[in-house]
């Protein structure tokens, strides 16, 4: 057995191995597409599945920007955990929003989303986007 075959079954059962290419042809044309390689995106999210931060006060880590949206939405939303962070670089053009509430029971992902952006309505008019992650605080654990 050549070298070559023993490395390629060794990759093949150490790897996944990627889908062929496919070719269609029509009447005018053949087209080959090559297959492509897709990525999983990392979730911030903690092992317990947990958002955030516990809700105590406000964290001495953020800046007075990220405060000010923390302080509104603690007192929108009751959070039972929250994190506000600027992913602008600094300049205040962008931020992440992690936030578990007992008040999103029962709502679907974009009632969560549109929860979240009425409360920060005028704060998002003068920003280029907003990373959001919601979810529902279980029952019991307000």
């Amino acid at each position: 057995m050549s070298i070559l075959r023993s490395f390629a079954r060794r990759v093949d059962t150490a790897f996944v191995v990627l889908p062929t290419t496919t070719t269609t042809t029509t009447a005018r044309s053949t087209r080959t597409r090559l297959p492509t390689l897709g990525y999983q995106r990392l979730q911030r999210f903690s092992t317990a599945g947990r958002l955030g931060y516990p809700v105590e006060g406000v964290p001495e880590h953020l800046d007075e920007k990220e405060a000010g949206i923390f302080e509104k939405l603690k007192e929108g939303l009751s959070p039972s955990r929250l994190d506000v962070k600027d992913i602008s670089g600094g300049c205040g053009s962008m931020y992440a929003v992690e936030i578990e509430s007992p008040k999103f029971r029962g709502l679907t992902t974009l009632k969560m989303h549109r929860e979240v952006q009425g409360i920060l309505a005028e704060e998002i008019k003068g920003w280029h986007g907003i990373q959001l992650k919601t979810k529902a605080t279980p029952v019991g654990e307000e």
